[in-house]
């Protein structure tokens, strides 16, 4: 079958964010068996070199995007979410269109809803399979981020909600099949829009579980993982540092691991709390520590990086936001609210080296177990089985 995959970034298995990497893994995976061509946009110098390394310009296309683009397009579309007007372009639709003609394409594979906008095209081709993958149901992330909100800002987020949630409904009801991350979205998109062409997938981590790893782990020592740009994970860094720093404890190293870190965030630059920024090899990072600690308030849908890190072995502390998809009943993540139970847990688990190891062993099963990418093979299979 000759299938499209479009993107809001480049996909790829070497990016330095979660969602990235298990676009980049669905790609290689439908090109097992199928007829790829990828068309996705270009936010920033890393996606220019895995372009130039990675990528074979026969069959990708990529389109660069600025945030003058962004604020431009935002203007000009003040009917649509924000999240969504910034991949509206001229550009894009016209390799889209000029793509589906030439290659006969028969299926576009849609990763996020903010890429969803594009469905139109089934006006034009009816028969073309349609079907989108929800990342995190955008509807959840804006209910959130309303209610967190206060004054102009809970105003615009109400206002960005009701856009969202009227275009994700759209959207959903025309496509061929809605792909969520994990059951709990699975069930929201059911009770927001009432659907029944929802499928479930397990998201790819990046975690090859043959490889063996002989990288030495620093004692006593936490990280946290995230896409410092994002609002959600620079707040969660920000409140991991304040809990770290109310421990008065030398002897424990913290360590945020993320690109894009606010000059706020690195300024807590010290002997005992490294700022990584930017890595290359982000899970070799990630196994320098002894567990990893997320306490998110924000955000929506399955965060591969909590995956990431308990696939990886490290013991997880997260909040239910963070556990959501995953293991909303804490029987092997670490759950905590507040910062005196996300304090207690850490001290609890980092002081018990027993504990250290058995809830270490305990994560990368987990993850073997319950978050299989055959499952994902498995759905792809009968999405994209050979017309006859």
């Amino acid at each position: 079958m000759n299938i499209l995959h479009i993107s809001p970034y480049v996909p790829n298995l070497h990016t330095n964010h979660a969602g990235g990497v298990c676009m980049g893994k669905t790609v290689e995976t439908l090109r097992k068996k199928h007829d790829v061509y990828v068309l996705s946009f270009i936010t920033m110098p890393l996606e220019e070199k895995i372009i130039a390394e990675e990528y074979d310009s026969e069959n990708s296309y990529f389109i660069p995007i600025s945030n003058v683009d962004r604020i431009k397009q935002g203007l000009l579309h003040l009917n649509m979410p924000l999240m969504f007007s910034a991949r509206s372009s001229k550009e894009f639709k016209k390799q889209f269109l000029k793509i589906i003609e030439e290659r006969n394409i028969e299926a576009i594979h849609c990763e996020y809803t903010a890429m969803a906008q594009y469905i139109w095209i089934k006006e034009k081709y009816p028969n073309m399979i349609f079907n989108i993958v929800e990342h995190d149901v955008t509807r959840q992330s804006f209910l959130r981020k309303s209610k967190d909100a206060t004054g102009f800002k809970k105003l615009f987020w109400k206002w960005q909600l009701k856009q969202a949630s009227k275009y994700e409904k759209a959207y959903c009801q025309k496509a061929d099949h809605v792909i969520a991350v994990n059951s709990k979205d699975e069930r929201l998109l059911h009770e927001y829009y009432d659907l029944n062409n929802v499928e479930l997938m397990n998201p790819y981590y990046g975690v090859d579980f043959d490889k063996k790893s002989n990288i030495e782990k620093q004692p006593k020592s936490i990280c946290f993982i995230g896409q410092m740009a994002r609002e959600e994970n620079h707040l969660a860094a920000m409140r991991l540092i304040q809990i770290f720093k109310s421990m008065h404890r030398d002897d424990i190293q913290l360590t945020i691991i993320g690109a894009h870190p606010s000059n706020e965030l690195q300024s807590f630059e010290c002997e005992n709390i490294h700022i990584t920024g930017f890595v290359d090899k982000i899970e070799d990072e990630i196994l320098k520590n002894e567990m990893a600690v997320f306490p998110l308030t924000l955000g929506a849908g399955i965060k591969l990086k909590v995956l990431l890190a308990c696939g990886l072995g490290l013991p997880v502390i997260t909040t239910d936001i963070g556990a959501e998809g995953i293991d909303e009943d804490g029987n092997t993540l670490l759950l905590a609210q507040t910062d005196e139970e996300i304090k207690q847990a850490i001290l609890d688990l980092i002081d018990d080296p027993q504990k250290l190891e058995k809830k270490s062993i305990e994560s990368k099963k987990f993850v073997e177990k319950y978050f299989s990418w055959d499952k994902t093979i498995e759905l792809y299979d009968r999405l994209y089985e050979v017309r006859t």
